[in-house]
């Protein structure tokens, strides 16, 4: 990534209402979940299915829009 925001977003749909299975790890020093590794698969909340996910640059509001 080159820095600039970006939305995860459904190849299908184009909505943003994606997530991405992971593991959740407990660390007995900081006595937290702590986000481990994340996997391919993907799901899409308004397609209710499997998706791909993309990656779409953020547009900053317009002044006066």
């Amino acid at each position: 990534m080159d820095g600039k925001p970006v939305r995860m977003i459904c190849r299908t749909c184009g909505s943003g209402r994606v997530a991405r299975d992971a593991w959740a790890e407990w660390d007995i020093d900081r006595q937290t979940w702590v986000l481990g590794p994340v996997f391919d698969y993907a799901f899409c909340h308004d397609c209710e299915d499997e998706t791909r996910i993309k990656e779409h640059p953020v547009v900053p509001a317009q002044a006066g829009a």
